[in-house]
């Protein structure tokens, strides 16, 4: 037995488990897409062991996860040029307050509501995404991201990048969503800087891979000092987050986030584009039916 379960099931959870980091590494998704359903629905249908668990709690454990595989993957997105840096500060300055708020909001709200949000906002993510593949827009061909964090360079060797108001509420919105469900900054990022800034796809998504990891530690943060201090108001001593779980995943997941950056460099960009409105679709369609089944 390892940490409760046989070597099968541990087994088991780990193939599932790498197969799931590679997916959401390669594009830039939120971990909690495919481990949030997986720790609610897939993983007590196949393993009888694994404990059942609240949306809360999965996303939870979802998010400390990513961060596992996202410290990997980030660092393969940054050793192939594929981080725009000077993206990358603009978002965090909105995304992180917004995602750390919003972390602490998702205690008040009933586990069906924030399983409604998670399917809807995926849908419309592959909705928007499926447009875009429709009626597709050049990426910009001369765009030059800044790839160095502390050394600039000559300020013409960068294109520059200026957010409207409307970029910083998008920003903004998809901060409180990754708090609040522990999705969308990585989906809404990438979709946004591909669709709307015409930003070429494999920069947006290592560009996105970064704010997603940004936003998502401190996301994460709140959550566990939200779990130790255990304000009353919160009732967070309901919340029991399977840390057994986190550390069989957790080793697997650095793994797998090197495997997915290194795919993400060799598909192509429309190849990337499908694959994410499919899986924004199906795994949007598949949360939204199970919460009105268990309702």
């Amino acid at each position: 037995m390892v940490l409760g379960f046989t070597i099968f099931e541990v087994t088991l959870i780990v193939v599932i488990a790498l197969f799931i980091c590679t997916t959401v590494c390669a594009l830039s998704m939120e971990a909690a897409v495919l481990f949030t359903p997986a720790f609610l629905f897939l993983f007590p249908t196949l393993i009888p062991s694994f404990p059942q668990i609240s949306p809360n709690e999965a996303i939870g454990v979802a998010i400390t996860i990513e961060f596992f595989g996202y410290t990997s993957s980030v660092i393969g997105y940054w050793f192939r040029r594929q981080i725009d840096f000077a993206i990358v500060g603009k978002a965090l300055a909105l995304t992180i307050p917004l995602a750390v708020l919003a972390r602490a909001a998702s205690y008040f709200i009933p586990a069906p509501g924030l399983l409604l949000v998670f399917g809807l906002l995926l849908m419309g993510l592959a909705a928007t995404l499926y447009h875009a593949h429709r009626h597709p827009k050049e990426a910009l061909p001369d765009y030059r991201p800044r790839i160095y964090l502390l050394k600039s360079g000559n300020p013409r060797s960068f294109s520059e990048f200026h957010p409207s108001g409307l970029d910083r509420l998008i920003w903004m919105a998809a901060g409180a969503f990754a708090g609040l469900v522990g999705i969308a900054i990585g989906e809404i990022s990438n979709t946004f800087l591909t669709v709307r800034k015409k930003i070429p796809v494999k920069i947006s998504t290592g560009t996105s891979a970064l704010i997603l990891h940004g936003t998502i530690l401190s996301a994460l943060a709140m959550n566990l000092a939200i779990l130790k201090l255990a304000p009353g108001p919160f009732h967070a001593e309901q919340i029991a987050i399977p840390w057994r779980i986190a550390a069989i995943i957790a080793p697997v997941v650095l793994v797998g986030g090197q495997i997915g950056a290194f795919i993400n460099s060799r598909l192509k960009d429309q190849t990337i584009l499908k694959i994410l409105m499919t899986v924004y679709l199906l795994v949007g369609l598949f949360v939204f039916f199970r919460t009105f089944q268990g309702g």
